[in-house]
């Protein structure tokens, strides 16, 4: 299925796509709302390659999209793929060029609550990201933790910046602005067995650099292999962080969490 595909990160070859959104587009009658956003997540990756596919997809599903604006009928889950349907349609201008405007329409009716819904998600640092986070400071750089990108509400691990960060207080709290690095440290969960990142890391990371971040992963292997040393750790993140292109600090700030 489409969302099996998505959630492995696994892009299909275009026979086999095309076969799949045919089937989708035969059964849609049959959709439930579980169904629709989830078909709409899965174009969210499927469209990093194949824009066409999510034009597909909604002009075929567009009766049953634009009835779905009985938020009720939808749990946290599907509020939060339909959020990251609407940022898809923000930012990458190739597969919004393909959506009908009634779907479109949608997030000024749907998108506060998903939105809210997503950005209700718990996000906890797990204790290797607190080492990074520690290691950071360490090598001078000011670190906001959890802070929020004010265009698509993802929750981002680090704000990394060369310079102190704006609004920052005497207990640490912060009020984000833009510009430095947006790091990632990402768990097992965002792996698969194999060790490639799984579809809705992909959508994430696809959307952060669509957004302008400077986008830098840390991989939990690499940092455990790491070690305890504060020089190994420096040349670690310095090496991650170097090769990455500065955001624009034109962008609007990042709000504090």
């Amino acid at each position: 299925t489409l969302w099996a595909f998505t959630t492995l990160g696994l892009q299909p070859s275009e026979v086999l796509l095309a076969g799949l959104t045919a089937r989708a587009v035969e059964v849609q009658g049959d959709f439930k709302p579980q169904a629709i956003t989830t078909t709409l997540w899965a174009a969210c990756f499927l469209s990093i390659h194949s824009p066409d596919v999510a034009s597909r997809l909604t002009h075929a599903l567009e009766p049953q999209i634009t009835a779905l604006t009985a938020l009720a009928s939808l749990d946290l889950q599907q509020q939060c793929q339909l959020h990251q349907f609407f940022v898809a349609c923000e930012v990458d201008e190739a597969m919004r060029a393909g959506i009908p405007a009634s779907i479109l329409a949608l997030k000024d009716t749907m998108g506060p609550a998903c939105r809210a819904a997503f950005e209700r998600q718990a996000t906890q640092a797990s204790a290797s990201q607190q080492q990074v986070s520690k290691a950071l400071r360490r090598m001078q750089l000011s670190v906001e933790e959890e802070a929020r990108c004010p265009r698509s509400g993802y929750s981002l691990d680090m704000l990394v910046h060369h310079t102190p960060v704006l609004g920052q207080t005497d207990t640490g709290t912060t009020v984000g602005r833009g510009g430095g690095w947006a790091v990632e440290f990402d768990g097992p969960s965002h792996f698969l067995a194999c060790g490639a990142p799984t579809g809705a890391t992909l959508i994430k990371r696809h959307h952060l650099r669509l957004l302008g971040h400077a986008l830098v992963s840390i991989p939990y292997w690499e940092w455990d292999s790491v070690g305890n040393g504060a020089d190994d750790q420096d040349k670690y993140l310095w090496g991650k962080l170097q090769p990455a292109t500065t955001t624009d600090f034109n962008k609007p700030p990042l709000s504090p969490t």
